[in-house]
């Protein structure tokens, strides 16, 4: 049987941004701010000493954070972590004084050190902390309500980009009525893992674009047969060691090189919690569907179309790079490294496609929630409205800074914010300029690329403007890159949207439960494990079963139970 589909909403507060700001009109009074006035506190105001959403305080106001760093980075001379053009500009526009409670490099190190800092309420002032950690803090009473903030200090343009995830953002951050933290907001593009493949090898074989697995397998074989990435052509290309192999509720979106698309077309949504028949949470890598899915891929391992190095490649991205893979499956910004390609094989023309589609036509993309990242404040802190002020300045001033002086990861209390539907809306603005029609008014601030985008449009992709082979390209100009994901990248999700066949599959839930926070390492280590070796061949697809079952007795029954109960709230 298959499985119904539905859309994430486990923790969906029946109001909305508008609703947010009527009930702070109707007297909800955080801890915080209980009492303030422009008049008789230190509050950000404009020139005529009004409390405003890009105003800056009459006395220096200090906000203590914590970073992430990349140890191999360093900053212009005479410009330091705390002192640099960023923190200047800060002081300036806002009069804020940025200080830095601790520091630790990217990754584990910084996870790590974080949460410590929860563990022990030993927090910065404000903090940027995932799905997780910020359930952790809500339930823990640890950080402010920002409902009444929000709702008095949000920019039009914040507000704006928010609402483009159809109010989801504002209510994955809201528990029990109340608005917890900031939420960040990525494009919905990052979550399609779309097919890319050599067109210019499908070209020289006249073979067409293949539609279903089938087709895939079929042409990733002519490759391989064909040689045409030389001995050790990969048909289709699979992660590097220890990389996911598909998309999962807590690493939903910007994964490399997954099996997702062959996943889905047979329905299957290994690491996401779908519904069964009886609707009912269930985990998508236990179904049946998964079960054949496996088989078919090692059915393509087997006849060699499938990369025969999968599991055991350190960078798999140097075998496409150096002209030896013809398809594998990224997001719609694979082409920002087609570049490195060209240096090879100056006649390399990677083209993206929502493919391969199910057998009802379709394409079932999995897709991850509109935010995953959120910005906190400390309980207590006198000034919360400061982590709201810090982002509206950057969704006004962010597109003309000079990142080359500053990384943004370097900015302090940013999230990113940027609208849902970005990609779509540009892709549709490109469009329209090379068919010799004007782009639509739109504001700079929420789209703050596209102006550069429509600039350079028509010096990156030459004429003839509907053909994509990458003869077509101007791969000198610097915002090459960009430009050739939204157009061989993106557009593909457009015109699968304009024709009506994608139907886009959301997990019930995105973070973890008490029983997963325990067991779940093992578990997914569990499945990594099973998967690889069924694929490969090193165990035969039976073990599925035996897989199964031991993920039940090993505490996945438990955390269905969990899932179950948390989806119901």
């Amino acid at each position: 049987m298959r499985k119904k589909i539905v859309r994430y909403g486990a923790l969906m507060f029946a109001g909305s941004l508008t609703a947010l700001s009527l009930a702070a009109c109707g007297g909800r009074t955080s801890t915080a701010n209980s009492g303030k006035t422009a008049e008789s506190t230190n509050l950000p105001v404009d020139e005529s000493g009004n409390p405003s959403a890009l105003g800056k305080y009459k006395e220096p106001v200090t906000v203590e954070i914590v970073q992430s760093i990349n140890p191999t980075q360093s900053f212009p001379a005479g410009q330091t972590v705390e002192d640099n053009q960023y923190t200047k500009y800060v002081k300036e526009v806002m009069n804020i004084d940025i200080k830095i409670k601790w520091q630790a490099a990217n990754g584990d190190d910084y996870t790590q050190k974080q949460n410590l800092a929860i563990a022990s309420n030993d927090l910065p002032d404000i903090m940027r902390v995932g799905q997780t950690q910020f359930k952790e803090l809500a339930d823990s009473d640890l950080i402010e309500d920002l409902t009444d903030v929000y709702a008095k200090y949000a920019s039009d343009t914040m507000k704006y980009v928010l609402d483009t995830t159809k109010g989801e953002a504002i209510e994955t951050a809201t528990m029990d009525g109340k608005l917890y933290g900031l939420p960040g907001v990525t494009p919905e593009a990052d979550s399609y893992n779309l097919m890319w493949i050599r067109q210019d090898w499908l070209d020289k074989l006249g073979l067409e674009v293949p539609e279903t697995v089938e087709d895939l397998q079929k042409v990733a074989q002519a490759f391989v047969d064909n040689k045409m990435g030389g001995e050790q052509t990969a048909g289709i290309l699979g992660a590097s060691a220890n990389n996911n192999l598909y998309n999962n509720f807590l690493s939903p979106a910007n994964n490399l090189l997954t099996f997702d698309a062959i996943f889905s077309a047979y329905k299957a949504w290994p690491g996401f919690w779908i519904e069964d028949t009886n609707g009912d949470p269930i985990y998508g890598s236990i179904t049946p569907e998964t079960k054949e899915t496996l088989a078919k891929l090692q059915e393509m391992y087997k006849s060699g179309a499938l990369d025969q190095e999968l599991g055991a490649r350190k960078d798999a991205d140097e075998a496409w790079k150096s002209g030896k893979a013809g398809i594998l499956f990224t997001p719609w910004w694979q082409g920002y490294s087609i570049k490195d390609a060209l240096v090879n094989d100056p006649e390399a023309s990677w083209i993206a496609y929502a493919l391969p589609l199910a057998e009802d036509g379709k394409w079932y993309p999995k897709m991850a929630n509109s935010t995953s990242t959120f910005l906190v404040v400390r309980k207590g802190y006198e000034h919360p409205e400061a982590a709201v002020l810090l982002n509206n300045y950057l969704l006004r001033d962010e597109a003309t800074f000079d990142t080359t002086a500053v990384d943004p990861q370097y900015y302090p209390g940013r999230v990113v914010m940027s609208p849902a539907d970005e990609n779509a809306y540009t892709v549709t603005q490109l469009k329209k300029v090379l068919n010799g029609e004007a782009p639509d008014d739109y504001d700079k601030a929420i789209y703050k690329n596209l102006t550069k985008d429509l600039d350079s449009l028509k010096n990156v992709k030459l004429e003839p403007y509907g053909n994509l082979r990458i003869a077509t390209w101007n791969s000198d100009d610097d915002n090459f890159g960009r430009i050739y994901s939204m157009l061989c990248g993106s557009a593909r999700v457009n015109e699968a949207d304009e024709a009506g066949n994608i139907e886009r599959v959301y997990s019930k839930i995105y973070n973890q439960t008490t029983t997963m926070e325990k067991k779940w390492a093992n578990l997914k280590k569990l499945e990594d494990e099973t998967f690889l070796k069924i694929i490969i061949g090193e165990s035969s697809v039976d073990e599925f079963d035996k897989f199964v079952e031991q993920w039940k007795a090993e505490g996945g029954d438990e955390i269905t139970k969990e899932v179950k109960e948390y989806a119901a709230k």
